[in-house]
């Protein structure tokens, strides 16, 4: 009798402190926003979480980052409570040069705050072209940062709309440090006869940097 005494309090106790948790009230506002050069979004790997912000919430004593990862079309979104938090970028992440600013954002109910980075290589005037079944891309690259050279620019393919250098089908890449006004090609023809869809993307590598830079638009070839 004195264990099964014992046993039911254990399961009341545990039941108290279920009741306690699922009461916590959650995060009801939401804060959106952009990760932009010049006021244009930057595209980046969207897959495996790459590319991540951090908040930091003013106001306690133990901090702990929030983590928020940036989406292929440079976009985030968080859940968060109401209240001040900094936003920052990561050092060694994404394609662009680490900033220790630090930016300063109030969060009531839903929020939209960008954020302004400094990216190595920018995009612009990206067409896709299919000629037969050769894809191609022709777009401006432009060099802002004389810190880091260019790797390689790549044409991709996918058969999904997660296209980045860890999800592909297929590419056509070109060496070398280039910029100004580029074109790159690439045979689909077997893509085209096996596939039920294919999605296009152009990806900018710098040397010795981990993220590249992607046109944040994905287009469909099929």
């Amino acid at each position: 009798m004195k264990f099964k005494y014992i046993f039911i309090q254990i399961v009341s106790i545990g039941l108290l402190l279920s009741c306690g948790k699922d009461n916590y009230d959650e995060p009801q506002a939401t804060l959106t926003g952009r990760v932009v050069h010049e006021g244009k979004p930057i595209g980046v790997r969207g897959s495996n979480n790459s590319v991540r912000l951090q908040l930091w919430q003013n106001g306690f004593a133990l901090k702990t980052p929030i983590d928020v990862y940036v989406a292929q079309d440079g976009s985030y979104t968080a859940k968060l409570f109401d209240g001040d938090y900094q936003l920052i970028t990561v050092s060694g992440n994404g394609p662009w040069a680490h900033s220790t600013d630090t930016l300063q954002v109030q969060v009531k109910g839903n929020t939209t705050v960008d954020i302004n980075v400094r990216p190595y290589y920018t995009l612009e005037n990206i067409q896709y072209q299919l000629n037969g079944t050769k894809l191609q891309a022709t777009f401006q690259l432009n060099k802002i940062d004389e810190t880091r050279n260019l790797d390689n620019v790549n044409l991709l393919i996918n058969d999904t709309k997660f296209v980045d250098l860890g999800n592909f089908e297929k590419r056509s890449s070109i060496d070398g440090n280039q910029s100004g006004a580029i074109t790159i090609e690439l045979d689909i023809a077997n893509e085209l006869n096996t596939k039920n869809t294919l999605f296009a993307r152009v990806a900018v590598k710098m040397n010795g940097i981990t993220e590249a830079v992607y046109d944040p638009n994905i287009f469909r070839v099929k």
